[in-house]
Order: structure tokens, then C-alpha cells, then sequence
């Protein structure tokens, strides 16, 4: 018999990414809201949010099976079920902007914090050395730019239904030697001069230093450089325009410089689970965790067709890099409440659950309070503050 998850918000995340779930034939997969149109957003017990494939081929022999009892949604397995919370497709989606855009096009929810891509291109797809795993859909014909009013109208949409107060900000990759801030500028000044809320920015490491000091300097409060793959030959073997126009070295430069310049973990990086063995993978945790970097850990989703295919994950060979990456950040005291509440991934936060360690004391307070509405205008007003001391002791050296 399978090992259940079901009594655990933690592992049961990873096994529901992994395996999917089957939804009962009068639910189907538009009654909720999914990443992209795929899979469903459920809220498991402690609050997780997960994004679940469905109705593909895989989760066809799934264990797990969405039901409703009443007023009440369970997930359930061979061994027993669990009260969750699908969640309904957010009333903005359905709009579209005053340039005829649907918003759909611009932003999509991914449980605490809703992507923006004002620009949906990728120079690496143009020049033939794009990253062999990519879901992104770069591939496909790129899209028309987004306007500046565009998104502060859809951004505005965003925070009057309450859907999130976190904005995510990513542009396809360029050749630019700021690696993409110096076109996602204006878009973090109207957002930053309109609204009271955070902005994570995620770009290519750019050439020089000066601009990651220019981008916390404009407002942004999170940043993400993302490595994806630590062990350097399959780095370059997997990624060839990250290693032909970045560089391995460079990341780990401006991630470093970066960790500096950002209030603690603010900072983070991807690194793909699935793209390299479990150990490398937890080699990079530890040494981006010494930096002070935050690894953000996405499970490898082959795409239907796709260059890349692996031999499909387990969750009892993945769950222990989780339960390594919580010990990992912990250790090293980086602040756990920036990068949270994420339905694609399993954040360190969320691996306490899977070390087995409660939520309890001051810190438990902590993190309750920082996972509300009214802790992250908190932490806004806070890295405001540090934002305006920080540029104002540069302008004076």
C-alpha cells in the first residue's frame, strides 16, 4: 500500500504537484480557478495553497479524488480524507482592460501574490539557445507590450477585490545590460507611486551592480535572479543562453550583492527539483542559504510535447529536499515570511511541516501575523522605511 500524506499539509502539497487529482465529472476544472487554465487552486488545512493538475493524462490514475459533501469539499485517498478549500476564479479575470485587453492576458494567481508579465518575449528563443525545460511559453509568438496603464489598471482591480497585496513583476529575457529593469522601470514607479503594496521584480542579473542598487532604490521589495540548476555542467548543458549570455558566475555575483543590498530574505532563486540529482540540489540550498538567498524550489512539470523529458518524480525522494531546505534557511536565520503562500511551490515556510516542527511562541505569532492583510501593510510600511534610509545614506557618501 502507497505511504499516505494526507494527515500532513506539507507532504501532501508535493504529492498532490506530483500526481494530480480527479475531480468528480459535474466539478469540473473550470469551476475553479487554476494556473493559466491548469489544474485547480485548492487551500489545503493550515492554510497551503497548491496549484493540482487535472484532466491530464498522468492524474488520470491519481489516488486522490475532489468530492463534495454538503457544503464541504474533501480530498480523499484509499486511506481517508481531509476538509480543503477550492478557490473560485477571481471576479477581475473576467475583465478586460479599457484597451481591450483581458486582464487574464496580463496577470495570473498564484495564491498570495498575483504575476504580472507586461511583455511576454525571450531573446533566447530568437537566438536558438533557449533552456531546454522551459514552460513558459516563449516559444510561442511573442505578444503585443502591455501599456503602463494597462497594468496599474489591472493592478488596481487586484487590490479592491482583495486577491493579493504582493505584485510580481517578470519580463521575458533580453540582451540589455540592466537584464530587464531598465523596461520594467516604469511599471515599478506607477505601481510603487499608485499603491500601497509589495513588488517582487524578477529579471536577469544585469552586468553591473548599479542596477540592482537602482531597482531596490525604485521600490522594489523582493528580487528574484534565478539559477535554476546548480551543478554547472548541466547548468550550461540545460540552460545555454543563461550560460552563454549571464553566466553561471554572474548569477552568484549579483544574488551575493543582492542579499547585501535587500532586507533579509528578500532575495531568492529558483532551483528546479527534477533537473539534477537530489543531492546537487541540496548542495545549491546550502549554498545559496550562505549567501543569504532564499531557494525557491518548483517541481519540473514536462510539458505535453515538450524537448525535456525525465522519469516521473516521487514524492519519497523529493520531500526529504524540503525538509533539507527548512533546515537549511533556518539555520542560517533568513526570514521565512517574504516568500510564502505560493500554490506553485512548496516554500521553506511550509517545511516545517514536513521536518515535523510546529508553529508555536513568538515566532508562531510572527508568521500568523505576517500571513495577514494587515501584516503585509506592515512589512510595506517597514521596507518603505528602510528603502528611503538606505538611499539617502547613498546620496550622502
Amino acid at each position: 500500500m502507497k505511504k499516505s500524506y494526507l494527515n500532513n499539509p506539507g507532504t501532501l502539497k508535493i504529492d498532490l504537484m506530483l500526481r494530480g487529482i480527479r475531480l468528480p465529472r459535474e466539478d469540473g476544472p473550470l469551476a475553479f480557478y487554476g494556473r493559466a487554465g491548469e489544474g485547480v487552486d485548492i487551500v489545503l488545512p493550515g492554510g497551503s495553497p497548491v496549484n493540482v493538475p487535472c484532466g491530464e493524462e498522468f492524474t488520470r490514475d491519481s489516488p486522490y479524488v475532489l468530492k463534495k459533501a454538503g457544503e464541504r469539499w474533501l480530498i480523499s485517498d484509499t486511506t481517508g480524507e481531509v476538509e480543503v478549500r477550492p478557490v473560485k476564479m477571481p471576479e477581475f479575470l473576467s475583465r478586460t482592460t479599457g484597451e481591450g485587453t483581458p486582464y487574464s492576458e496580463i496577470a495570473t494567481v498564484h495564491g498570495s501574490y498575483v504575476l504580472i508579465l507586461p511583455k511576454k518575449e525571450c531573446v533566447f528563443f530568437e537566438k536558438k539557445v533557449e533552456c531546454s525545460y522551459c514552460a513558459g511559453g516563449y516559444d510561442e509568438r511573442p505578444g503585443r507590450t502591455h501599456t503602463v496603464d494597462e497594468v496599474v489598471e489591472v493592478v488596481s482591480a487586484v487590490l479592491e477585490e482583495g486577491v493579493s497585496e504582493i505584485i510580481y513583476l517578470s519580463t521575458g529575457f533580453t540582451e540589455d545590460d540592466d537584464g530587464g529593469i531598465g523596461f520594467l522601470t516604469p511599471y515599478i514607479e506607477a505601481i510603487k507611486k499608485r499603491f500601497n503594496c509589495l513588488v517582487a521584480v524578477e529579471a536577469l542579473p544585469p552586468k553591473n551592480n548599479h542596477w540592482i542598487d537602482r531597482t531596490y532604490a525604485l521600490g522594489a521589495d523582493a528580487l528574484l535572479y534565478n539559477l535554476e540548476i546548480f551543478d554547472e555542467e548541466l547548468f550550461e548543458a540545460l540552460c545555454p543562453g543563461r550560460a552563454r549570455f549571464v553566466g553561471r558566475k554572474r548569477y552568484i555575483e549579483a544574488l551575493r550583492y543582492a542579499a547585501d543590498i535587500f532586507p533579509n530574505g528578500t532575495v531568492a532563486s529558483h532551483l528546479i527539483v527534477g533537473l539534477e540529482p537530489p543531492g546537487s540540489t541540496c548542495m545549491g540550498i546550502d549554498f545559496l542559504t550562505d549567501m543569504g538567498v532564499v531557494p525557491i524550489l518548483p517541481i519540473y512539470r514536462p510539458r505535453p510535447g515538450g524537448a525535456l523529458r525525465i522519469e516521473p518524480l516521487n514524492a519519497e525522494v523529493i520531500i526529504p529536499i524540503y525538509r533539507h531546505l527548512y533546515r537549511a534557511v533556518k539555520k542560517k536565520g533568513i526570514n521565512m515570511n517574504w516568500m510564502r503562500d505560493i500554490s506553485v511551490v512548496t516554500t521553506p515556510i511550509e517545511g516545517r511541516l514536513i521536518a515535523g516542527e510546529k508553529t508555536g511562541g513568538i515566532s508562531g505569532l510572527i508568521e500568523k501575523f505576517y500571513g495577514t492583510r494587515l501584516g503585509l501593510k506592515t512589512a510595506w510600511g517597514l521596507s518603505t522605511l528602510r528603502r528611503k534610509l538606505r538611499v539617502k545614506e547613498i546620496e550622502e557618501d
